[in-house]
């Protein structure tokens, strides 16, 4: 395990106490000295301000000193991941569909928390194209009780039917994805790794987070210009938050030895998992950070968590400003109802010196945060009624403005530019500073959620309404088809037919090529949907020709036709009445899928 440089650590503090000595104690909140409780105050955003800065100079060195994490070989462990869904069929198809044709060893277990809506019959048709798709179907009353509770009842089913050999059990790796989650292509290569679950003493490894939806040009699309741009702004500073500054957060957690889990894109031995089921009578608990406390435990329990930034999980970014309030007010919330498990952790000894500053400073940054935000405007209306305002004795404002630059803003703003640097991001310099600056902002949201989430807490309120997906209510209209594109056939057999007998294996070639058919549909119609809404030319040229290449292939020549008629527009370059049809091509292909269903599944 790497450890940090003292030699960082003390220049990152020198950086952060100079930042808190210069806008504290020169003149900007009033004269030192001159009364006892000013003085109080001034010392505590001091020191809270130090400490702060300190902190984020180390993400920011840690991030910019990055180690590349090694891969290993996949195939040398067993792979699950469970995705609890309670109405998600908006997105739960593409993301099974992602997982099994992305990985084909990897087994998708589908918790249904008692959905309304078709999410389990969405599971199901695609259980007819593929034998390692579950479905864990869950009623009330013990049905939506909690993401925990349904993890944990889809850890018994898979648990139960796992090798009860304890070294199969270690090499058993339980993952959790969100109803959207997709994994990047090299995630269990490098999950595999001697720096992950390689290395015996790694009990649980999380990847880095991205947002799918970072380029969409119009996230909001039933609403006008203004509202896409802040609904654009908000998901890539969202990106921005997981991939860099979060992102540091977790690499500097690694050499404290603190890592912690995330909702989207963890990874568990199974072992690990009996023995939080043996010392706690489940894996995941009851807060409503049920991930992050589930690595605490972890933690408690003797064995390590790592971070692997090079792979990740892409989820949608939310565009909406009220529901990514929610969104982040649950969040803070649920983590501070995780700090009753320190003295746990501190009476286990599994905490070094470096861990133990790294996760209570973490954990009382809302409380640090909220101390801010009293005494800073107190102090600022205590100096301007007494008429003791100023700075730096009546320095120049150049000078004012150079120090706020570097104490103020360049922490920030910094994000922005290893967003494009480091991340590489197909952004130009000027859209990096420009989200730099937009970071400086976002940042500041947190004085707006934690003071909600506290006073969730103190009101005793703890439960939540599930935040909607981005798809949810937001269907176009399909447009009628034509009449030459009704009188194409869904499905010529009779091309299956020929190719399976020209390769020699006509029935079972006919069953892989329509099964693989069927599963992968609803990845390649989220491709194309991405790309159309990233306005991205090549990854939109990319995602019509695998569809018209495979439609093909398999004789499906209306949904073909249909691929072919939406190439008129990209050569066009009109994304607009591409965007329109894209719900024409969505029915076309689920007709098609399921035309292939009647004609070679249950038939």
């Amino acid at each position: 395990m790497h450890r940090v440089s003292p030699i960082v650590f003390v220049l990152c503090a020198v950086y952060g106490g100079l930042a808190a000595s210069v806008f504290c104690f020169s003149g900007a909140f009033g004269q030192f000295g001159t009364n006892p409780w000013r003085d109080a105050g001034l010392v505590t955003v001091s020191v809270i301000s130090a400490f702060a800065l300190t902190y984020i100079s180390l993400l920011v060195h840690t991030y910019s000193a990055r180690r590349r994490t090694r891969p290993g070989d996949a195939s040398g462990f067993t792979w699950h991941v469970m995705i609890p869904c309670r109405d998600e069929e908006s997105v739960i198809a593409e993301t099974v569909s992602a997982a099994r044709t992305t990985f084909p060893g990897l087994h998708v277990w589908v918790i249904d928390d008692d959905s309304e809506d078709a999410t389990a019959s969405i599971v199901r048709k695609l259980q007819d194209f593929d034998e390692k798709v579950h479905l864990i179907s869950r009623r009330r009353p013990d049905a939506r009780t909690g993401k925990g509770h349904a993890l944990n009842a889809a850890y018994r089913v898979i648990a139960a039917a796992a090798s009860q050999d304890p070294d199969q059990r270690s090499r058993t790796i339980i993952g959790v994805l969100d109803a959207d989650g997709f994994l990047s292509g090299n995630a269990l290569d490098l999950l595999s790794g001697p720096d992950a679950f390689g290395e015996d003493t790694v009990g649980a490894v999380q990847l880095e987070v991205w947002m799918k939806n970072r380029g969409d040009r119009q996230p909001r699309p039933l609403s006008g210009p203004f509202k896409n741009l802040l609904g654009r702004t908000l998901i890539r500073m969202q990106d921005i938050e997981f991939r860099t500054s979060n992102s540091a957060m977790q690499m500097l957690r690694v050499k404290t030895g603190t890592v912690g889990m995330g909702g989207n894109g963890q990874f568990t031995r199974l072992s690990v998992l009996d023995d939080l089921e043996a010392d706690y009578g489940q894996p995941w608990g009851k807060k409503l950070s049920e991930d992050y406390e589930l690595g605490l435990n972890i933690i408690t329990g003797g064995h390590r968590t790592h971070y692997v930034p090079e792979a990740h999980v892409s989820q949608e970014a939310l565009p909406y400003t009220r529901r990514l309030l929610t969104q982040r007010t649950r969040w803070a919330q649920g983590n501070m109802e995780c700090a009753e498990l320190l003295p746990g952790l501190r009476r286990s000894g599994n905490l070094r010196g470096a861990g133990w500053a790294e996760i209570h400073y973490f954990m009382g940054q809302p409380w640090l945060l909220m101390t801010n935000l009293i005494l800073g405007p107190l102090l600022l209306v205590l100096a301007v009624i007494e008429g003791r305002i100023g700075f730096a004795s009546g320095e120049p404002v150049e000078w004012i403005v150079l120090l706020a630059a570097v104490f103020i803003v360049l922490p920030y703003f910094l994000w922005g530019i290893l967003y494009k640097y480091l991340c590489r991001e197909d952004i130009t310099l000027v859209a990096g500073i420009f989200y730099g600056f937009g970071y400086l902002f976002y940042v500041y949201m947190t004085y707006l959620y934690y003071p909600r989430a506290m006073s969730r807490m103190a009101s005793g309120r703890t439960s939540w309404a599930k935040t909607a997906r981005n798809a949810d209510n937001m269907a176009l209209p399909v447009m009628s088809l034509r009449e030459e594109l009704l009188a194409l056939p869904l499905l010529d057999p009779a091309i299956i037919s020929t190719l399976a007998e020209e390769l020699d294996g006509a029935e079972d070639f006919a069953r892989e090529l329509v099964n693989t058919f069927g599963l992968i549909w609803p990845r390649r119609w989220a491709n194309l949907r991405l790309a159309a809404a990233a306005e991205d030319h090549t990854a939109t040229i990319d995602a019509l020709a695998s569809i018209r290449v495979a439609s093909e292939m398999l004789g499906a020549e209306r949904l073909a036709q249909t691929a072919r008629d939406l190439g008129v527009h990209l050569d066009a370059v009109d994304y607009s009445a591409l965007r329109r049809e894209l719900p024409t091509i969505s029915v076309v292909g689920e007709q098609t899928v399921e035309e292939i269903r009647g004609r070679f599944i249950t038939a």
